[in-house]
């Protein structure tokens, strides 16, 4: 899907209005002039001051041009492959949301990454290796060498 600029500065403002929003819930540390919220107030900033200048440059493009959807399917999505890969990650962004904590994270990222694999034509057994391997990567960077508490689900006894 292409979006116009427009949309995404939009967006990018709403986010960094939220950002500002949840930044402001931040405690202050005592005797410090600035405190937690201070990098997130920045970044909040920036996305804001970038979706500015994306709306920005869209409105003067569409002065120079005959305007345009604003929403609009790209050539690659409109294939059933690019279509497919698509849901494919939508669908394995809800299942580690949904899925995770009762199944664990190797499992639910094992089964996407498979799926997702298999749907943009990787030979079988090269996709289950990079899934599988993919997955095992991610698990020792973020629970072991990171120490994120990642869901063990059913693999609770194992690991």
């Amino acid at each position: 899907m292409k979006i116009t600029d427009a949309v995404s500065g939009a967006l990018l403002i709403a986010l960094g209005l939220f950002m500002f929003w949840q930044a402001s819930l931040f405690p202050s540390f005592g005797g410090q002039p600035y405190g937690a919220a201070l990098l997130p107030s920045i970044l909040a900033g920036g996305f804001i001051l970038g979706g500015g200048l994306l709306i920005l440059r869209d409105v003067m493009a569409r002065r120079q041009a005959a305007g345009g959807p604003l929403v609009s399917l790209v050539p690659e999505l409109r294939q059933g492959t690019g279509m497919a890969a698509l849901l494919a990650v939508l669908g394995n962004v809800l299942a580690q949301i949904w899925l995770a904590q009762p199944l664990g994270f190797i499992p639910v990222s094992v089964a996407g990454l498979l799926v997702l694999f298999l749907v943009l034509r990787l030979r079988p057994w090269v996709a289950a290796a990079l899934a599988v391997g993919t997955s095992m990567v991610c698990w020792w960077l973020f629970a072991g060498l990171l120490r994120v508490p990642l869901p063990r689900g059913i693999l609770d006894g194992v690991l």
